[in-house]
């Protein structure tokens, strides 16, 4: 759906590069299930954005609240945060950072978060109020860093999440990542045609990283990985 939509809102062909991965740490290897990743800040991102010498780019910052989980002092992960700002911006992009939902956390029971815990983050051992209390503190400082730096900050609406606090639902994606677009000043940003492009859909998600690791088997697959009819290509790390 992203990729739909930049396809429809920007020039093309395109240069998509993104850093993803379910539960992803900003700065330390992190693991899913059997699945483990390198940090974003030491993926191999910034050595292809270095080499690409774009004019233009937009960089949207997501999901920056998984390190509380991993038990990261919020200091050291708004350190990690400001540094892929810095290279961000070294190169001339434009940055939309995202913001913790506190909203949508404070509704959070004590049993629910035990159970989120237990499934998503089993390593935590933060109570739901410390894990609270982090979240507030980076919402803080996340606002300072979009203050100094002047660059737009996202925050979602409660009505868009469900039961699981973390992740919107489906059916708000399109709303979310259309605003994303807008907060970048992509006023003419377009969503996606709702006809449903099957093969497309199953080709971008058959995409893999550059480097993960599973069942402590350790896999690379070149980049960029998907490349379209139009040109454009699709680099994942």
């Amino acid at each position: 759906m992203v990729v739909r939509m930049a396809m429809s809102t920007f020039d093309r062909p395109l240069r998509i590069h993104a850093a993803m991965g379910f539960g992803r740490s900003y700065g330390k290897e992190s693991r899913f299930l059997t699945k483990k990743y390198l940090g974003i800040f030491q993926s191999g991102i910034w050595n292809a954005l270095d080499q690409e010498k774009c004019l233009s780019s937009t960089a949207f910052l997501t999901d920056i609240g998984n390190d509380l989980a991993y038990e990261v002092p919020v200091e050291q992960l708004v350190e990690w945060v400001e540094a892929c700002v810095n290279r961000l911006q070294s190169i001339n992009a434009k940055v939309v950072l995202t913001d913790v939902p506190l909203n949508v956390l404070r509704a959070v029971g004590e049993m629910r978060f035990r159970l989120l815990r237990t499934i998503l983050f089993p390593q935590c051992r933060l109570t739901w109020r410390e894990l609270f209390a982090r979240a507030e503190r980076l919402s803080e400082r996340l606002d300072e860093l979009a203050e100094t730096r002047k660059i737009p900050i996202f925050s979602g609406d409660s009505a868009w999440y469900g039961w699981d606090p973390i992740h919107p639902r489906r059916a708000h994606l399109t709303r979310i990542w259309r605003e994303l677009f807008q907060r970048a000043e992509l006023v003419e940003a377009q969503s996606p045609t709702r006809n449903k492009r099957f093969l497309f859909d199953w080709y971008l998600r058959g995409l893999c990283c550059e480097k993960w690791s599973s069942l402590s088997i350790s896999w690379r697959a070149a980049q960029p990985n998907g490349r379209l009819i139009d040109g454009t290509k699709i680099a994942l790390y």
